[in-house]
């Protein structure tokens, strides 16, 4: 099967980077693949403050303007763009060209991820699993859920 464009989740684990070494590897064995390793983070929505009357918070720190939180929002993107070409070292070196590095705001990682999958027109998904999640020793949640809703096909690699 010849896949055109991979989406690899990667979160920092010993078993992302492995599912990064999958998606080089598939990669090699079809020329003009292009391969997106998506990197879910917090979106910025989510660090306000869950109570707003709440005695703690404090309202002046929440007032910059728009263009601050732009400034805000893209440093943080480059900051965790650079800690994941860290992370994955040279493995795509031999393809830069190829790659992608995609960090994308979100709530949930698994549903996250598959809408990256989709906006992009993936046909590939490759993952890792810590085995953490429900089905312990097997698959994480976020392997399961992405398995349990995808569309397309999904390598999980231990």
């Amino acid at each position: 099967m010849v896949f055109n464009n991979v989406v690899v989740a990667y979160d920092g684990s010993e078993q992302a980077l492995q599912a990064v070494r999958k998606a080089h590897e598939i990669a090699q064995l079809n020329e003009g693949i292009k391969v997106h390793i998506v990197y879910i983070t917090t979106h910025p929505n989510a660090q306000l403050p869950a109570n707003f009357n709440s005695a703690s918070f404090d309202p002046q720190q929440y007032l910059l303007s728009v263009d601050d939180i732009m400034d805000l929002y893209n440093k943080t993107i480059d900051e965790e763009t650079e800690t994941v070409k860290k992370g994955i070292g040279d493995t795509f070196d031999d393809m830069e060209s190829q790659v992608s590095i995609d960090v994308v705001p979100g709530y949930t990682p698994a549903a996250d991820l598959l809408a990256f999958a989709k906006k992009i027109d993936a046909d590939l998904i490759v993952m890792g699993s810590r085995g953490l999640g429900a089905i312990r020793g097997v698959l994480g949640s976020v392997s399961y859920a992405v398995l349990r809703e995808s569309e397309i096909p999904v390598l999980v690699v231990k």
